[in-house]
């Protein structure tokens, strides 16, 4: 399937590249909106188990590179042995922008000789539903009202609160991640220790209760942003 994979890439460059996007790695393929925003799509290849078949699906999607360096900081990532393209912000498979709202592939066989016509059509795809969707996403007020309806997911509970930290609302991305902070609250009392954190992020009379997994791995953050903050207002 080396050689049909090749194919299909030649054919994907090809189409792409007219809109600016270049190939990048194994399965991207990347443009830059401006000097801190990539546009990436991304494509999924599975097997499902079968013998000299492909599954290929395209995912558009956004990489703001102040913000994901940002949250690598806060969340004490280190440096990410990864291109900054790798891994969207925000993206979507192109299925679910399309009409039917659906998750969609396209299947190639080792057997196609005429593979074109499919992958001119995952590339119309593209371009039709794809290109739009990551043309909106380059406005970040648009992604910051987005992501506060629900209307958009991908990490919101790290992506929000930087975003309005970014744009100099600091109040409302501390109150964003007091807001996660209770979300990812679990139903039993919290350790000393956990609750001391806990109060001090949220200052707040309310009850405190256990951590669950998703907090445990959002309250370093939490307390990383609240530092940050106040370094940065004295």
């Amino acid at each position: 399937m080396k050689e049909q994979m090749k194919r299909i890439m030649t054919i994907l460059s090809e189409r792409l590249d007219k809109y600016g996007f270049k190939k990048k790695g194994y399965n991207y393929f990347v443009r830059m909106a401006d000097e801190k925003t990539i546009q990436n799509i991304g494509f999924s290849i599975a097997t499902h188990g079968e013998k000299h078949a492909l599954y290929l699906s395209p995912s558009p999607g956004i990489v703001y590179k102040d913000v994901s360096e940002l949250e690598m900081q806060l969340r004490n990532l280190g440096v990410s042995k990864y291109p900054d393209y790798v891994g969207a912000m925000l993206c979507s498979p192109i299925g679910y922008l399309m009409p039917a709202r659906d998750y969609i592939e396209w299947k190639f066989m080792l057997s196609e000789d005429n593979i074109a016509e499919k992958v001119n059509a995952m590339v119309d795809a593209i371009i039709e539903y794809g290109i739009p969707y990551m043309e909106k996403l380059v406005d970040r007020d648009e992604v910051v009202y987005g992501m506060e309806i629900g209307k958009y997911g991908g990490a919101r509970e790290f992506v929000l609160p930087i975003l309005h930290y970014l744009r100099g609302n600091s109040e409302r991305a501390l109150e964003c991640i007091n807001e996660f902070i209770k979300k990812f609250s679990a139903a039993s009392h919290l350790e000393d220790s956990e609750a001391d954190t806990l109060g001090r992020l949220l200052e707040e009379g309310d009850r405190l209760y256990e951590i669950n997994n998703g907090l445990k791995s959002y309250l370093d953050f939490a307390d990383n942003f609240k530092q940050m903050i106040n370094c940065h207002d004295r």
